[in-house]
């Protein structure tokens, strides 16, 4: 076994393809926040160039800029065939999203950065140790099942308790 050589990393030209334009795509969303005011060109760009000449717009900035949004559908298109598409794939983030947003603040970066870890560790714990937890009590089979379920409903839990504690969120602003 001495002087065995590790095996070299080997990607399909296809993968890292997806890969380089999931790259570029998702450069867009830093993008979009260091320009906001990119987003009221375009809409009036695709309007009118007087209008968007009036906004003070560079429209070479606008046309890269939908360049970028065809970049990252291009990317998604090329994605499909590695992972398995379907409708409503994204609900679940969705939704851990939206929690994620209550919990921090409406309109928080910081509130949402916070709540985010909070939110993955009590899902990592609850997944991790919920288990054990319930095997004193339940057979192993059922307590590994139901873990992951209660780990989930702790997540609502602790948004229902910060909504009842504070009704804009950790850091959200009072009115």
């Amino acid at each position: 076994m001495r002087g065995r050589r590790p095996r070299p990393l080997t990607i399909a030209p296809g993968d890292l393809a997806v890969l380089r334009q999931v790259a570029r795509a998702d450069s867009l969303p830093w993008y979009q926040v260091r320009r906001a005011r990119i987003v009221l060109a375009i809409a009036s760009g695709g309007r009118s160039r007087d209008v968007a000449a009036r906004i003070e717009c560079d429209s070479a900035t606008v046309w890269r800029t939908c360049r970028r949004y065809e970049d990252s559908g291009l990317a998604g298109l090329m994605a499909a065939p590695i992972t398995s598409v379907k409708i409503g794939m994204g609900d679940d983030i969705l939704i851990l999203a939206f929690v994620i947003i209550v919990i921090g603040g409406i309109g928080s970066i910081k509130g949402a950065f916070v709540a985010a870890m909070v939110v993955g560790q009590i899902d990592i714990v609850g997944r991790a140790f919920m288990p054990d937890l319930l095997k004193t009590f339940l057979s192993a089979s059922a307590a590994s099942s139901a873990a992951p379920a209660i780990s989930q409903v702790l997540i609502y839990i602790v948004m229902a308790a910060v909504l009842v504690w504070r009704p804009t969120g950790l850091f959200g602003q009072r009115t």
